[in-house]
C-alpha cells in the first residue's frame, strides 16, 4: 500500500504543475477575451472547468497500472446524475357493454381477457382514458338504443389493465341515472382510479383530479360539451363538468395547484376525421388559461394533432375499446405518449396507432 500511495503522490505531483498552467492559460485567455473551449464552458462555469480538467487528468496520470486501479478509483468523475423521465399515455374511448362484454362472455368470461395484448399501458407512468359509461348494477335505462352500462368486475380489471385515471365527463356517463353514475365513483375510487370530471358535486367535479410521481404534481380536468345537462354537478347534486361560461376560470384555477394540467374535453363531431372550429377554440382556450396537454374524445375517430402556445393537444383519440365494427376508421385509435422533463416542460409528443382487432381488443399497430 505504502508503494501505491507513493505512487499516486508522484503522479500528482507531476500533474499539479500541468494544471496549474492549465488554469493560468485559461484565466489568462479570458482576460483577454480569447474564446477558449467554448463547449466546455458552455456545459460548467469557467471555473468549474478547470476543476474538471484537474480531476480528469489527475485520475488519468494516477492510474497507470492495474495494480492502482481500485485505489484510485476516488479520481474518477462521477457521472452525472440520470434527470427523471415522466411518460404520460392517454387513449381514446373505452366501452365495456354491448358486444364488447358479449365478446369476453365468449372467450373466457374475464374482462382481464380484452388486455391480453395492451401490455403497454402499464409501460407508461400515468395511462388516462375515457370510460363512456357507468359501471355498476343499478340505476333504470335512460336512453335505450345507444345506452351503455358495463358490468362491476370491470372496474378492477381496468385497474390491473395499468388505467391510473379515468374520464367520466362524457354523454353516456348518465345512460342509467345518476344512482348508476354515483356507483360509478365510488367503485374506481375503490380501485384508486380517480374519476376525472365528475364527482359527489361541483366543488368535487371542478377540483382537479392529482396524482403525484417524480415529483411532479399532475392534475387531470375533464368537460363534456355534449352533455346530458340534467348531469351538471352543481352544489347540491352529483354529477360530471359541462362546458360552460365558467370552464376557463375552473381550468386557471386548477392549473394553480398542480404542475403539469391535463384537460379533457368530450366534444367534437362523430366519425369526422378533423376538428370543428369549436373544437379548436375549446382546446386553445384551455392551454391558454393554464392546461399543458388536451386530449380529445367523441368523435370515435383519430382527429389532427396541435402544438400550441407552449401546449399540446390531441383532438380526437378515436376508440380503445368499442364494439364499433361497421368501418375500419371506427376500429382504429391512437394512444397519445407524452414524455416530460423533470420540471414538467413537455419533451416529445407520439401518436401511436392503435387497431382493435375482432374480439374488440386494442393493440398496438405494427
Amino acid at each position: 500500500m505504502k508503494k501505491k500511495a507513493y505512487i499516486v503522490f508522484l503522479s500528482l505531483i507531476s500533474v499539479f504543475p500541468a494544471v496549474m498552467l492549465i488554469s493560468f492559460s485559461l484565466e489568462a485567455a479570458r482576460s483577454a477575451g480569447e474564446l477558449i473551449g467554448p463547449k466546455l464552458q458552455k456545459i460548467f462555469p469557467f471555473s468549474e472547468a478547470a476543476i474538471y480538467n484537474y480531476q480528469a487528468n489527475a485520475a488519468a496520470v494516477a492510474v497507470p497500472a492495474a495494480e492502482d486501479s481500485e485505489d484510485n478509483a476516488d479520481f474518477l468523475p462521477e457521472p452525472p446524475p440520470k434527470l427523471e423521465e415522466t411518460v404520460l399515455l392517454f387513449v381514446g374511448d373505452i366501452m365495456l357493454g354491448r358486444g364488447v362484454e358479449k365478446s369476453v362472455e365468449k372467450n373466457g368470461g374475464e374482462f382481464s381477457f380484452l388486455f391480453e395484448n395492451a401490455e403497454f399501458i402499464k409501460a407508461a407512468d400515468i395511462t388516462f382514458g375515457n370510460l363512456e359509461g357507468p359501471i355498476s348494477d343499478k340505476g333504470s335505462d335512460r336512453r335505450n338504443l345507444y345506452s351503455f352500462r358495463f358490468k362491476p368486475e370491470t372496474a378492477s380489471a381496468l385497474k390491473a389493465a395499468g388505467f391510473d385515471a379515468l374520464s367520466l365527463a362524457n354523454n353516456h356517463t348518465g345512460d342509467w341515472g345518476r344512482e348508476a353514475f354515483e356507483d360509478t365513483v365510488s367503485r374506481l375510487t375503490a380501485q384508486n382510479i380517480p374519476p376525472v370530471g365528475g364527482g359527489i358535486n361541483e366543488e368535487e367535479a371542478s377540483s382537479p383530479k392529482v396524482i403525484e410521481i417524480n415529483g411532479l404534481k399532475i392534475g387531470f380536468l375533464g368537460f363534456s360539451d355534449v352533455g346530458p345537462d340534467w348531469l351538471a354537478a352543481n352544489e347540491d347534486s352529483s354529477g360530471i363538468l359541462i362546458v360552460d361560461n365558467g370552464f376557463k376560470e375552473k381550468i386557471k384555477e386548477a392549473s394553480r395547484s398542480v404542475d403539469v394540467l391535463i384537460t379533457s374535453f368530450h366534444f367534437g363531431d362523430e366519425y369526422q376525421k378533423n376538428p370543428n372550429q369549436r373544437q379548436k377554440n375549446l382546446a386553445r382556450a384551455a392551454i391558454d388559461n393554464g392546461a399543458k396537454i388536451v386530449v380529445g374524445h367523441h368523435p370515435h375517430v383519430v382527429q389532427g394533432t396541435e402544438e400550441y402556445n407552449g401546449g399540446f393537444i390531441a383532438y380526437s383519440l378515436g376508440n380503445f375499446i368499442f364494439d364499433q365494427n361497421f368501418s375500419e376508421d371506427t376500429m382504429r385509435g391512437a394512444a397519445l405518449e407524452v414524455k416530460l422533463s423533470e420540471d414538467g416542460e413537455i419533451k416529445s409528443a407520439e401518436m401511436k396507432n392503435i387497431k382493435i382487432n375482432q374480439f374488440f381488443q386494442p393493440e398496438l399497430a405494427q
